[in-house]
């Protein structure tokens, strides 16, 4: 449910607070009530956002309950319409009040722009490739930059084109249901006035000033008929066009690729043309979203559900916990690639076939095991452009293998990273920390030294490690055997993050985001060259407290 209440946004409509807690029955039109206490100016309309689940009041009643979300305020059209066609949240709550209910991320607002930089340049044939992950409002987004097109810029013919006619017939039924919304009718008109011709497949009106063509059609189909009063389309959308099954079979993908080049985008309108292409990665070489990331002729814009971060892309719609859950689903079901490339839009998910990350070992831990040792691991990051992150990992030795039990990762700096391992240190009773040492690295174990002489820290050990003389893609194969045959292990949102990087290593490459395969690397060597910081002295404890014995009546009452 969309709520104006930030008092800027309604000043800026020409609010007036007295009137901002007026109420109205659901589905009126924008017309002055009469208990509305301050006559409002000629060509005023009221703008409302409704919460259904509230009872709608009559004409001269008040609300029962004081705290209903229903709110009013007088604004201009003009007003309106000129906020509608700047922000991108105040357009959508405008066309959908009460089912528009969350403010678009960051993200989003740059595709936006991104969109409208384009379809307002004059007589151009942009090519744009726009991949956002399944299941996070692409094609509602779609449908409000199609109402955008229709109510702000001059293009008068688009096209909608999705892997079926029915698919795109329905994206065709919910613009017109935004258009019938009361607020846009209000605002810019009723576009019914006008009409031509309706049906299911096209739309032919008279609105704004000019003749408005919406054609909806399937992938692959005829365009014949599609010249409707000598126009051609100047917008071409296509949503979704590829199935999973085309993607699959390299007969079906070359004929729909052909199709769109070949005969959809040959129908362009010779004024001008924009073509989106909207869609998100499958784990295939027939993927033409993939094979478009690739072609310098494009412009892409293409995004993944998990940020750099490791925060959602939209965490409000979907949060990080439920795109965790929904991957480890997939693993457990043997098809991890279906998330990289479907969710991730990594069109490297199927790279690394080294090993079957859905047949792994049993990890050999429960709850409450007492660990034979523990220690940690820092991949310091350089500062080079595009370098990787910090990571620092957590390990524990159950049953004589290395677990992988926390990571941190992070932009951190040098005194960041070292607080943040001295945290792991002193939570987890840990008294060895490895630090990977090549070149420069080596200096962060002498402000180690420095950190804890400052804050007064004894007993904890930093200690270099080295990569040694072999490559750092021949040193990770080599862990991949280690890690199928369940020489080490990991754990939680570690185990997650470790299986990231895992499925998207490619050994052709130099440039692979690698810092959590570096520490697991590093897991057996640190065993073998400092055994004697890594034995826990929890055991001994541990064994010494469960022998001490309890006197029954102990109490000296």
């Amino acid at each position: 449910m969309s709520r104006y209440k930030d008092k800027d946004l309604m000043a800026s409509l020409g609010a007036d607070n007295s009137a901002a807690g007026a109420t109205s029955p659901v589905g009126e039109t924008f017309t002055k009530p009469e208990y509305y206490k301050k006559p409002l100016p000629k060509s005023v309309i009221t703008l409302e956002s409704l919460d259904t689940s509230v009872g709608a009041n009559t004409e001269g009643e008040e609300v029962d309950d004081p705290n209903s979300d229903i709110t009013q305020l007088g604004a201009s059209t003009e007003e309106i319409s000129a906020l509608a066609k700047q922000e991108l949240d105040f357009l959508a709550a405008l066309i959908a009040p009460l089912t528009f209910h969350l403010c678009f991320p960051p993200v989003f607002k740059l595709v936006w722009q991104w969109l409208l930089d384009y379809v307002t340049q004059p007589r151009t044939f942009p090519q744009l490739a726009l991949g956002l992950p399944r299941g996070f409002g692409k094609s509602t987004l779609m449908k409000i930059f199609i109402v955008y097109c229709i109510l702000f810029t001059s293009k008068k013919f688009i096209l909608i084109v999705s892997a079926k006619a029915s698919l795109a017939q329905n994206i065709l039924s919910d613009v017109i249901g935004m258009l019938e919304e009361p607020n846009i009718k209000a605002v810019f008109g009723d576009w019914k006035l006008g009409v031509e011709k309706d049906t299911q497949e096209l739309k032919i009106f008279g609105f704004r000033g000019r003749t408005v063509i919406l054609a909806a059609i399937g992938a692959g189909t005829s365009l014949r008929g599609l010249n409707v009063d000598n126009a051609r389309p100047d917008i071409m959308i296509f949503d979704d066009i590829q199935s999973r099954e085309c993607a699959d079979s390299e007969v079906q993908a070359t004929a729909l690729e052909n199709w769109m080049i070949g005969t959809a985008m040959k129908a362009k309108a010779p004024t001008g043309c924009m073509f989106l292409f909207v869609g998100n990665m499958y784990p295939t070489k027939h993927s033409i979203l993939r094979k478009l990331k690739s072609n310098h002729t494009w412009t892409k814009f293409i995004a993944g559900g998990i940020l750099a971060d490791g925060t959602s892309l939209w965490e409000e719609l979907q949060p990080i916990k439920q795109l965790t859950a929904e991957f480890q689903n997939d693993l457990a079901m043997g098809h991890p690639e279906i998330f990289y490339s479907e969710v991730l839009n990594d069109e490297n998910a199927s790279a690394n076939n080294l090993i079957d990350l859905s047949n792994l070992p049993a990890v050999p831990h429960e709850e409450g095991d007492i660990p034979a040792g523990n220690f940690i691991i820092i991949d310091p990051a350089t500062d080079k452009l595009g370098a990787d992150e910090v990571s620092i990992g957590y390990f524990e030795v159950h049953d004589a293998s290395p677990i992988m039990m926390e990571l941190e990762e992070g932009r951190f700096s040098p005194s960041d990273t070292i607080r943040k391992a001295l945290n792991f240190a002193l939570t987890h009773n840990c008294r060895l920390i490895a630090v990977e040492s090549n070149a420069y690295q080596y200096s962060l174990i002498h402000w180690f030294g420095h950190t804890c002489e400052q804050l007064g820290i004894q007993g904890i050990e930093a200690v270099p490690v080295y990569s040694g003389t072999r490559s750092k893609n021949s040193r990770i194969l080599e862990f991949f055997k280690a890690y199928a045959s369940g020489e080490l292990y990991a754990l939680g949102d570690a185990r997650l993050a470790l299986h990231l990087q895992i499925s998207s290593f490619s050994p052709l490459k130099k440039d692979n985001t690698d810092g959590v395969l570096d520490l697991m690397t590093y897991a057996n060597k640190v065993i073998e060259e400092y055994g004697e910081f890594v034995i826990s002295g929890s055991i001994i404890e541990s064994q010494e407290f469960d022998a001490l014995d309890v006197i029954e009546h102990n109490s000296p009452f």
